[in-house]
């Protein structure tokens, strides 16, 4: 069996997932094996992906390609989550990439005896870029996850945690990913940080959507107590406010 487990989620992703695929390619670290999960695209995805198995074979690691209709990305994640053998996941979007050691890195730590193995998620540093431009580089604490959204991209989590915890919430559309780690620090799971860049994502996915963002994020800071009642009715009142501002300027 595989070590660590790496899922792509994907649709009509032909000119993005190149640098996905790449940097796993250039992983210093092969016992993984590579699940990616298709939303039946209409492009090129497929065949680009498909191109790049015998790559793979040669390094030792299987690729298991399945394309269906889905709910969406998170829906997608669920279904990548579900067929995982290895025993560490890790979740890289069609225009994100790890750098070459981030495999080797999260696996070092995962087994370095000071972790628990069976309740733990790790994640590191990520490298934001706009416009082929470094934006920003996200250095988030644990102790912060009551302030902050951590970076989803950099996330390796036990698989036995999935499995007692389940995955993510289909009901939330834009911040999932933030209400599973929420849930699971609430429950006990440890978080581990990692001071290292692992991952780097590029800026425009549906995350970017500054209300859509922001109505889950206080939804789910109120959602596990990081907030009040009455702090959460305010933010939504001023959420509510500035989309309105937002569409009457754009209509003037």
């Amino acid at each position: 069996m595989p070590k660590i487990s790496i899922i792509t989620p994907t649709y009509n992703s032909e000119n993005t997932l190149h640098g996905t695929v790449e940097a796993l390619l250039r992983q210093t670290f092969s016992d993984f094996e590579y699940i990616i999960i298709d939303g039946v695209s209409k492009d090129r995805t497929l065949d680009k992906l498909k191109s790049y198995i015998p790559r793979f074979e040669e390094k030792g690691v299987t690729v298991r390609i399945i394309s269906e209709p889905d709910k969406g990305v998170y829906d997608a994640m669920n279904k990548g989550i579900s067929l995982a053998q290895g025993e560490l996941v890790g979740i890289t979007n069609s225009d994100d990439w790890y750098e070459d050691n981030a495999l080797e890195i999260m696996w070092t730590k995962y087994t370095d005896g000071k972790t628990d193995r069976a309740n733990s998620m790790l994640y590191g540093i990520e490298r934001v870029w706009k416009d082929d431009k470094i934006f920003n580089v996200q250095r988030r604490g644990a102790a912060f996850i009551a302030e902050s959204v951590l970076p989803h991209s950099t996330f390796f989590v036990a698989k036995s945690v999935y499995d007692k915890y389940g995955a993510f919430d289909l009901s939330i559309r834009v911040l999932a990913d933030y209400d599973f780690i929420c849930r699971c620090v609430s429950q006990g799971v440890v978080l581990g940080e990692v001071d290292v860049v692992i991952s780097n994502f590029r800026l425009g996915g549906i995350s970017s959507s500054y209300f859509d963002f922001y109505s889950d994020y206080y939804m789910i800071q109120h959602k596990y107590g990081f907030i009040s009642d009455k702090k959460y009715k305010e933010y939504k009142y001023l959420l509510k406010v500035k989309k309105l501002v937002n569409k009457v300027t754009k209509r003037w």
